[in-house]
């Protein structure tokens, strides 16, 4: 997103608060900081999670979203907090699965997660209509995404509903402070809009996925599962789920698999949703929303619906994700 935005790094008010360190993990590093412990709010069993921001003096949830390349206000947020708004002219632009596009961005005088803060940043406005009418409860009032999670470590805690974010001074492969019976450290990529792809196996066949937070569920690209994997969306193992209409209108099915594998982490029976690859490869907007991305390497997106059974610590820095069970819970942070 070239020149739309400023600088998105955070300015830390207390660098280690008291207390807010986690065990060191060996006697030649010093222990992992904490810069930030919030409460993950699921948006329903297995959901999308939310966590509580301050824009301005003004509590709001956003949405968790590893797999959005831009940081997002809903216009209803953007209205009630009356911010100011601009146009990115052809700097850049997002695009939703419908095919509406923004190119609007919202001045935030302020936004604080945790112990985090800064001043004077910019969020793309959400592309759509809105809706000045609708006073029913929102799920959430915007999106926090990649260009932000990466400048820290983010540590998902999905068992104890809690996303530590953690400075990225630390030494390399010490960051596990819980146990469990087995670990998977796995090597990632950013693509260019700051999203995690990675490798895993399906059923024994190694695949490239995505990490995305914001996904509900887990999505395999229809075309790859009948190439290489056989299914047959007639077969009485794959259930028709209905239509996806937008842009695209596409028939969305459902198959259980054998497991997911990821370095000696499984989860087993995973329900995995099919989807075709129904997005524009020549749109000049990056796409927003959990679906199929124009990437002919990726394979499988990695939603809430597997996530949500892991701990799942996203070491930026070193470009690593370091996985394991959810179960057991893990050793809170003091």
């Amino acid at each position: 997103m070239r020149g739309t935005m400023k600088s998105l790094s955070f300015c830390l008010l207390s660098v280690v608060l008291a207390g807010g360190t986690l065990p060191a993990l060996a006697a030649e590093c010093g222990p992992l900081k904490v810069l930030a412990s919030l409460p993950l709010t699921s948006l329903g069993p297995g959901g999308i999670v939310t966590i509580p921001v301050l824009i301005g003096d003004s509590q709001r949830q956003l949405l968790v979203d590893t797999g959005a390349f831009a940081s997002i206000l809903t216009k209803r947020t953007v209205r009630e907090l009356n911010l100011p708004t601009t146009i990115t002219g052809d700097r850049g632009a997002i695009q939703n699965v419908a095919g509406a596009v923004s190119s609007q961005m919202a001045k935030l005088p302020s936004i604080a997660i945790g112990n985090l803060r800064q001043d004077n940043v910019f969020f793309f406005v959400e592309p759509g209509e809105d809706n000045p009418n609708d006073s029913s409860p929102a799920p959430f009032d915007g999106i926090l995404g990649a260009e932000m999670l990466q400048k820290l470590d983010a540590d998902f805690d999905f068992k104890a509903n809690k996303l530590n974010l953690i400075s990225q001074d630390h030494c390399p492969g010490k960051v596990t402070y819980w146990s469990a019976p087995a670990l998977a450290v796995i090597p990632f990529s950013l693509d260019r809009s700051g999203r995690i792809t990675f490798r895993l196996d399906l059923d024994g066949k190694r695949i490239v996925g995505m990490l995305d937070t914001g996904a509900t569920t887990t999505t395999l690209n229809l075309n790859i599962a009948r190439q290489r994997f056989g299914v047959d969306t007639n077969a009485p193992d794959v259930e028709k789920l209905g239509e996806l209409k937008g842009a695209y209108t596409s028939n969305v099915y459902r198959r259980r698999f054998k497991s997911l594998a990821f370095e000696g982490v499984s989860v087993t029976d995973p329900v995995i949703n099919l989807l075709p690859d129904f997005l524009d490869q020549g749109a000049q907007a990056p796409r927003i929303g959990s679906f199929m991305r124009p990437d002919p390497n990726l394979s499988l997106i990695l939603g809430m619906s597997v996530l949500s059974k892991l701990h799942v610590y996203i070491a930026y820095g070193e470009r690593k994700l370091y996985i394991t069970a959810a179960d057991p819970p893990a050793a809170s942070p003091p």
